[in-house]
């Protein structure tokens, strides 16, 4: 699947970013890879510089995601996402994007796909979360279905 695939199929649709708001943009997005030695894929750095404001995504999806740019609130940040992770000591193999009620959402670098999985570290148990329900085997693919779940 790819980002026309998600368009397509969810054409009325918001897309995931406010267009009133400042647009993600690639120097910081390059500046917090660089910072917190980010393993992020194309699909996501394509998301952020080139199609968050054409894609759509679940509104839960939404809450605690970040983006790349200084601008936004806090809540809306990635590096702060990146940020809250690091200061936890969590495992550098997971790179976060979105944070909520302190889980996180991660892309797992131990996979040596191009497009690795997503799973969520669960903070209760300490460790990435088992059931296959939380576990996406890309980025586009949890985008997909968290619009499936709202359906």
């Amino acid at each position: 699947m790819t980002f026309e695939d998600i368009k397509n199929k969810y054409p009325d649709r918001d897309p995931a970013f406010p267009l009133n708001l400042p647009e993600p943009d690639a120097d910081t997005l390059n500046r917090l890879i660089e910072k917190y030695n980010c393993k992020y894929p194309k699909s996501f750095i394509d998301f952020q510089i080139k199609y968050c404001k054409e894609i759509p995504i679940g509104d839960f999806a939404f809450e605690g995601l970040g983006f790349a740019n200084n601008e936004l609130d806090l809540y809306m940040s990635l590096e702060e996402v990146l940020k809250d992770y690091r200061e936890l000591n969590y495992p550098e193999y997971l790179t976060p994007f979105k944070q909520d009620n302190g889980d996180f959402w991660c892309f797992d670098s131990r996979d040596s796909d191009s497009e690795p999985p997503v799973v969520i570290w669960d903070h209760n148990n300490n460790n990435v979360e088992t059931d296959s329900d939380f576990r996406w085997s890309n980025f586009i693919d949890w985008i997909d279905r968290t619009m499936n779940d709202e359906i």
